[in-house]
Order: C-alpha cells, then structure tokens, then sequence
C-alpha cells in the first residue's frame, strides 16, 4: 500500500506526463482589517523563505503552507467541508504561530482570494508554481480572539494596523504579497 507521500508523488507524475502544472506549494493567508479598512501585517522574523532569501524584517500577511495534516484535520465546525476543515486548520496554526490569534470560525460565504507565481530556475533546471490564497476576515466581526501574544507582538512592533494609504510606503516582502494583498482589498 502506497503512503500518502507516495499516492501525491504518483499523481504529480501522472500530471507532468499529461502536461499538467503540479502546485509545488499552496498558501494560505488572512487578510485581517478592522472597523477604520486598516490591514493587520506581521513582520517577519525568519530568515528562510521560498525564494531563497533573507525576507526577515520585511511586512506580511499571516499565513503559510497547507501541509497534508491540514486536510485530515477535525478542528473545525462540523458543517465544513473538508476543504473548509484545511483552510480551517492552516489558518488555525498560522495565526496562532504568528500572531497569537485564535481562529473561532471562517467567513461565510468564504472568499479565496487567488494569485500564483511561476519561477524558472535554469541552472537548476527547476521550476516552481507556487499558488496562494488570502481569506478576508474582520478582526472585530467575531470570527477571531485577541490573547496576550497577540497584545505583546503589537506593542514590540512584529504586528501592526496599516491603513490602506499606507502600504505603499512600507517594504513588503514580495510583489506576489503585494498583488494578494491588493486583490484581497478590491474585494471588500
């Protein structure tokens, strides 16, 4: 019997063969705003990211990877669908992770938000399709709880409010967050 990694390897070569992109990542991440239309970025402390570079000190949304955990997960409201229960449980850790929030519940309806990114390494003879998806969700509309991380991380600076004026005028860590970002904001 094949385990899970295997069954997901097989798949991936059977789409290459038949001239299908396989999705070497998915990213799940919030886009958080309160009453004034202000977005909740974290700034990021890990140095390691998927484009190889020291993104540390540069502005994000919260958010990572879907790791096939995520999809056999049970946290979530049993009125989700499995899909739900993996964004349901990505978002869960990630907020937590990185922002000391805890996730009670999803918008609905839910909103995916997409936007993917094609890079071609030639000398590695790689390439990579990374596709991610934000979920607006408002801080004060009772799907979110604040903790005491949450209230430490703003006062020491690694989460901050930026008006929408604003986020112009401070590094975020890529144009592909920027474009989720934007993509996100036109749709609320």
């Amino acid at each position: 019997m094949l385990t899970e990694n295997e069954k997901i390897l097989s798949e991936c070569q059977k789409n290459l063969a038949r001239g299908r992109s396989v999705a070497t990542g998915i990213g799940m991440f919030t886009v958080i705003y309160n009453y004034n239309g202000e977005l909740l970025l974290r700034r990021r402390l890990e140095k390691d990211s998927l484009f190889g570079q020291d993104l540390s000190g540069k502005w994000e949304m919260i958010g990572g990877g879907v790791e096939l955990p995520h999809f056999t997960s049970k946290i979530g409201p049993e009125s989700f669908s499995k899909y739900q229960q993996a964004i349901f449980a990505c978002l869960t850790q990630e907020l937590d992770e990185e922002a000391g929030l805890k996730l009670l519940n999803l918008p609905q309806p839910l909103a995916l938000i997409p936007a993917w990114l094609w890079k071609e390494n030639k000398d590695a003879e790689q390439i990579t399709i990374d596709l991610a998806f934000s979920v607006p969700i408002p801080i004060d509309g009772g799907y979110l709880k604040e903790t005491k991380e949450f209230t430490k991380k703003i006062e020491r600076g690694e989460l901050m409010f930026v008006p929408r004026q604003k986020l112009l005028d401070i590094e975020i860590i890529s144009p592909r967050t920027r474009f989720l970002i934007e993509e996100a904001l036109s749709s609320f």
